[in-house]
């Protein structure tokens, strides 16, 4: 009988014990074999889908489809002529969004290689000696105008922002399209 009741208790503990690794490993985030969790990408899919270009000058206008080399279009209406590739998303280590504390504004950060860093540090320091538009930077997804932020300085070591008027949905957004 004494061994029937310890044997018992030896099982309880070991399903206590079995519980308790459970139910910790789901506090701290780390997934059980049967959780599954979504992976954010964090890459461009598709890098050569992505390009980093000059714009040489934008007015409001729909883009012809196709649209003549050298021109394209945002969702707002806008009609970009837009330089040569200078950089493309095969540069791009990381692209997420990230919130702005100090005035709970929401942004994406854009991480770059070595290689992309020193391209994206020339790139923008001839921009930022140049008068609106011609100192904005367009960012093409599938030849679609993404973002066309405004470069006001040289930006060196391949951390770059792209500020705005973002949400957190509308900087979701521009994320997932950079990123595919």
């Amino acid at each position: 009988m004494l061994l029937i009741v310890g044997g018992l208790v030896l099982l309880l503990v070991i399903v206590i014990a079995a519980a308790v690794v459970l139910i910790v490993n789901r506090a701290d985030g780390n997934p059980t074999a049967n959780q599954s969790t979504p992976t954010a990408r964090t890459k461009p899919s598709d890098p050569a889908a992505v390009e980093f270009r000059r714009v040489l000058s934008a007015a409001p206008g729909s883009c012809p489809t196709p649209a003549p080399a050298g021109t394209a279009c945002d969702d707002e209406g806008m009609r970009y002529k837009v330089g040569k590739v200078e950089l493309d998303g095969s540069n791009v280590s990381e692209v997420k969004v990230a919130l702005d504390a100090g005035s709970s504004g929401w942004y994406i950060t854009v991480n770059l290689d070595p290689e992309g860093a020193k391209l994206f540090g020339k790139l923008t320091a001839g921009l930022a000696k140049q008068t609106p538009p011609t100192n904005q930077l367009a960012i093409l997804v599938r030849g679609r105008v993404v973002a066309a932020p405004t470069v006001q300085s040289e930006i060196s070591g391949g951390k770059l922002q792209i500020t705005g008027s973002y949400t957190r949905d509308t900087a979701e957004a521009l994320v997932a399209k950079i990123t595919g």
